[in-house]
C-alpha cells in the first residue's frame, strides 16, 4: 500500500525539517513524501531543498486549502495524510496504518501525543466505534485529532476536494473529517502515532493563541464543514438534518466573541446573537467530553454575555477567552 505524506507549510522552517524526516524515515516501505510551500518568506525552501527524497512543490500564498490541493495533485497513494509542518509522525506510523487498513473505509483516525497542555493526547475524548454519522448529526463533530492524526482514503479525498463549497483557507480538516461517515465507514487506531507540537503559534482553539481572527476564522470553517457535510449527507441518502447556523458549543461561542470584536475577514453565518446564544447554551447544556466545571462555567459567561452591552461583552471576552 502506498501511502501520500503531504506536508503543507507556510514559514514553519523552524519545525519543517523534523516533520519531512519523520516521513522519510518511515519504516513501512511504501511512503511518498510530498512537501508544498505556500510562499514562505523564511528558511523554508534551504530546508526542503537540502531534503532531495521529498517532492517539493513550490507555490504562491494561497492558503492551507490551496496548499493541500496542490499536494494532492501530485499524490500517488491509495492512503492520503495531511501532515501539518510543525507535527512529525513517529517511525511506525505508516506501518500501523497499512495494517489497519481495510477496503471501504474513508477515515482512520489515531491519536498524537500532545505536551505543554492538561491533556495527554488528541482527541480528549475516546474514539466512536461506529454511530459517527448519528454522533455528527446531534453535536456538529465527532472526536478526532486534528489534520495530521488522521488518514484519507485518497478517491474520497479527491471528491470532497471537487464538491466542497468555501474551502478557500484553512480548517481542511473539518472538511474532510465531517463528511467522512457519509462516504465509508471511520475505523481508529487507539494509540498515539504522532506529535502535535504546541508552540504558542498553533492555529487550533485549543492549544493555540485565541484571537478574534483564529475565533472567526474557526466559526467560519466550522460552518461550512458542516455544510457541506450536511448537504453531502443529504445526497447520499444519510438521515443528517439540513440546518442554516452553526451546530456546537465552542463554534457558536467563537461566534459570538468574533462578532462582538468585529470580525470581517470572511462572511461568517447569518445568525442573531439571541440564536447563537441559544444554540451554544443547549449545547453546553449536553455536550460530551467536557467536564462539568467547564460545563457551567461556560454556560454561566453566555447567560451573562446575554444581558451586557457590547463593551462591557469585550471586556469580559477578553478577560475569559482572548
Amino acid at each position: 500500500m502506498l501511502i501520500s505524506v503531504i506536508i503543507t507549510n507556510y514559514n514553519y522552517g523552524q519545525f519543517l525539517g523534523a516533520a519531512i524526516d519523520s516521513v522519510l524515515s518511515q519504516t513501512h516501505g511504501d511512503v511518498e513524501c510530498i512537501v508544498v510551500d505556500d510562499g514562505s518568506t523564511d528558511n523554508s525552501r534551504a530546508v526542503i531543498e537540502q531534503r532531495p527524497s521529498a517532492k517539493a512543490v513550490f507555490k504562491a500564498n494561497g492558503g492551507q486549502a490551496s496548499a493541500f490541493r496542490a499536494g494532492v495533485d501530485q499524490a500517488r497513494g491509495q492512503v492520503i495524510i495531511g501532515l501539518d509542518s510543525d507535527d512529525y509522525l513517529f517511525s511506525h506510523a505508516c506501518a500501523r496504518i497499512a495494517a489497519a487498513w481495510s477496503p471501504g473505509l474513508s477515515c482512520l483516525n489515531y491519536r498524537l501525543r500532545v505536551t505543554g497542555q492538561s491533556f495527554e493526547s488528541w482527541p480528549v475524548e475516546a474514539f466512536l466505534d461506529s454511530g459517527h454519522a448519528e454522533f455528527f448529526d446531534a453535536h456538529g463533530y465527532f472526536p478526532s485529532a486534528p489534520m495530521s492524526g488522521n488518514a484519507f482514503d485518497a478517491n474520497y479525498v479527491r471528491t470532497l476536494l471537487a464538491r466542497a463549497e468555501h474551502l478557500d483557507g484553512d480548517g481542511v480538516d473539518a472538511y474532510l473529517l465531517y463528511s467522512s461517515p457519509f462516504f465509508g465507514r471511520i475505523g481508529h487506531i487507539d494509540d498515539t502515532l504522532g506529535f502535535y507540537r504546541t508552540h504558542g503559534g498553533n492555529v487550533s482553539m485549543t492549544s493555540g493563541r485565541k484571537t478574534v481572527k483564529n475565533l472567526g476564522d474557526h466559526a467560519y470553517y466550522q460552518f461550512w464543514g458542516q455544510q457541506n457535510a450536511q448537504r453531502l449527507a443529504g445526497e447520499r441518502g444519510y438521515a443528517v438534518r439540513r440546518r442554516g447556523h452553526l451546530v456546537g458549543a465552542y463554534p457558536n461561542l467563537w461566534l459570538l466573541v468574533a462578532k462582538d470584536g468585529g470580525y470581517d475577514r470572511r462572511r461568517l453565518p447569518d445568525q442573531s446573537r439571541l440564536r447563537t446564544t441559544a444554540a451554544a447554551l443547549r449545547a453546553f447544556a449536553r455536550q460530551p467530553g467536557i467536564s462539568a466545571l467547564s460545563r457551567l462555567k461556560n454556560i454561566c459567561l453566555l447567560l451573562t454575555l446575554s444581558v451586557l452591552p457590547l463593551r462591557l461583552r469585550q471586556r469580559i471576552e477578553s478577560w475569559a477567552i482572548l
